[in-house]
């Protein structure tokens, strides 16, 4: 008989969760950001310029950091489907809940 909790890491899950390494969120956050800050300040503001730019950053460092930081897999068909679902679904997001 198994004890729960004996040879389980604290971040295990019961799911195949794919997770993030720290310099792939160091990423996706620190460049999103400053991106996302130089859109504000070069648009004044205007709405569907922070949209494109969150979407597109957004969807590329997270592609980016899943494909070639965090499983070294590369370019494959698996990283441009990932960045143009991740696009789409940012920019209907913040489409819909305009800030």
């Amino acid at each position: 008989m198994q004890v729960p909790g004996k040879d389980e890491k604290w971040n295990d899950t019961d799911y195949d969760i794919p997770k993030f390494s720290y310099p792939s969120a160091i990423l996706i956050f620190g460049i999103t950001f400053l991106l996302t800050c130089f859109a504000i300040w070069v648009s004044n503001g205007e709405k569907i310029w922070i949209m494109l730019t969150l979407s597109i950053t957004l969807a590329t460092t997270t592609a980016y950091s899943r494909y070639f930081i965090d499983t070294k897999r590369k370019l494959c068909k698996g990283f441009w489907r990932l960045l143009f679902v991740l696009f789409i679904a940012c920019f209907v997001v913040l489409y819909f809940v305009q800030f």
